[in-house]
């Protein structure tokens, strides 16, 4: 038996194949573990299209949660679940046709870190 053969077969949608969806007329987006193809409620956002576009290539758990979504908004998200999510990280390459786009974790982590290098090295200097 080779490698190959005893792999476990992965299930699910991996990132690779989200972020081929990642436009304002094909959006899926990961939240919870889950994939959902929210393309049909871009129109009708409250927030707009654009917000849930920002979530795009990523896993946009953080981002719902963040917002407060009502016990309705959950489950009207059930009306677009496609699959579970294998994982996987985004390339942060994603390309819409609005021209928007998810924002990598890197440029989100990188000025944390900056602050709490700074901050550990004014308290090993004190």
């Amino acid at each position: 038996m080779t490698a190959e053969e005893t792999k476990p077969e992965v299930k699910g949608i991996k990132m690779e194949e989200v972020e081929k969806h990642s436009s304002v007329d094909d959006l899926w987006l990961v939240i919870d573990g889950k994939v959902y193809d929210v393309t049909p409620f871009m129109d009708d956002h409250p927030g707009g299209g654009e917000i849930m576009l920002s979530a795009a290539g990523k896993d946009g758990t953080q981002d719902f949660e963040d917002v407060g979504h009502s016990p309705h908004a959950r489950e009207l998200l059930k009306k677009y679940y496609l699959d579970e999510f294998a994982g996987g990280v985004g390339s942060g390459k994603i390309a819409t046709k609005s021209g928007g786009g998810g924002m990598s974790l890197l440029a989100v982590l990188l000025p944390i870190l900056v602050v709490a290098l700074a901050f550990a090295a004014k308290m090993l200097t004190a």
